[in-house]
């Protein structure tokens, strides 16, 4: 019973109960001034009363979806202005709850819902690099995923091609869905966080405009970090390699007659691709990515670009 019914209640009975005074009192004037004032008390709790139960009515009216499911409200409410019904009671519900992130992360830190909270703190990684991208700090953490460096040691490792490797044309994503601990364990985080960062330069990778333009802007805005970060002892140890056979490779396919035509063809083997130019030279190399590196960017009509590039890099860090 509300506030307002109760004072309704109230005046009533002390109403009835001034009738009765009233009829047997003698001082009757007296009894029918209180009666009147009772009486105009009646009304106003009435009145209040009244604006209790429209605002009720409004309530009900407002959040009446409440009191179905998210499937029923789809189901029953399939005209195209209620198509989004079952968000907006979920959306209802949930401002309605108080604390609610700090339930869900409750629920995370508690392991109930790993691998919900993994995905949490894999988007805020993600995020965190989206946000940094081609900063001081963006560059370093690059150099770091993509050649293994020891904080022990000091020193970085995977050498000559394997670098590229964190990002070939295929990639398999790493498998974020497994257990991955205690993430508040500094070297569960440490291996999670690297995972999440991998993801992050592959799906980079996959989706950054490599039209010539856009790569010759890229490395105008970008090329005093890579220069400034990355020394020329650890270019030589970690990436010359690389870039010399990148850049002679280019120019042995270049200098070779109907090039252009060869490289123009799909679906070729194996086979038929490492003839060219010639079995043994392509066999010379320890592997086979930086013949199909030139065949991507022949395809992409950027390799001029690319190549212009390579040899910046390899002008600089000469001695």
């Amino acid at each position: 019973m509300t506030l307002a019914l109760k004072i309704v209640m109230a005046s009533v009975l002390f109403c009835a109960l001034i009738g009765v005074v009233l009829a047997t009192s003698k001082k009757k004037a007296v009894t029918m001034i209180v009666l009147l004032a009772n009486g105009l008390f009646v009304t106003a709790a009435l009145v209040y009363a009244y604006m209790e139960y429209a605002a009720y009515q409004k309530r009900m009216e407002r959040y009446g979806l409440h009191e179905q499911s998210v499937v029923e409200i789809v189901e029953n409410n399939s005209s195209p202005e209620n198509k989004y019904a079952g968000f907006k009671y979920f959306q209802d519900y949930r401002n309605a709850l108080s604390g609610y992130e700090v339930f869900l992360l409750e629920i995370g830190l508690n392991g109930r819902d790993q691998f919900s909270y993994q995905n949490t703190i894999r988007d805020e990684i993600m995020r965190h690099m989206e946000n940094e991208e081609y900063s001081e700090n963006y560059w370093n953490t690059i150099f770091t995923i993509a050649f293994d460096y020891d904080v022990s040691t000091k020193t970085y490792q995977r050498s000559n091609y394997s670098a590229l490797y964190v990002v070939p044309a295929v990639y398999e994503h790493p498998d974020l869905d497994e257990d991955y601990g205690d993430l508040g364990d500094a070297g569960n985080y440490s291996f999670f966080e690297r995972a999440c960062q991998l993801l992050y330069i592959s799906q980079k990778a996959k989706t950054v405009d490599r039209s010539a333009e856009n790569i010759t802007d890229l490395w105008k805005q970008n090329k005093a970090y890579v220069f400034t970060f990355f020394s020329k002892s650890k270019y030589d140890e970690l990436c010359k390699r690389m870039v010399d056979d990148l850049i002679e490779i280019h120019d042995t396919i270049t200098s070779t007659l109907n090039y252009e035509e060869f490289y123009g063809m799909y679906d070729v083997s194996d086979e038929v691709f490492l003839d060219f130019p010639s079995v043994e030279y392509t066999s010379s190399f320890e592997y086979s990515w930086p013949f199909s590196f030139w065949d991507r960017r022949f395809a992409e009509n950027n390799a001029s670009e690319v190549y212009a590039i390579l040899k910046e890099i390899q002008d600089h860090y000469k001695d």
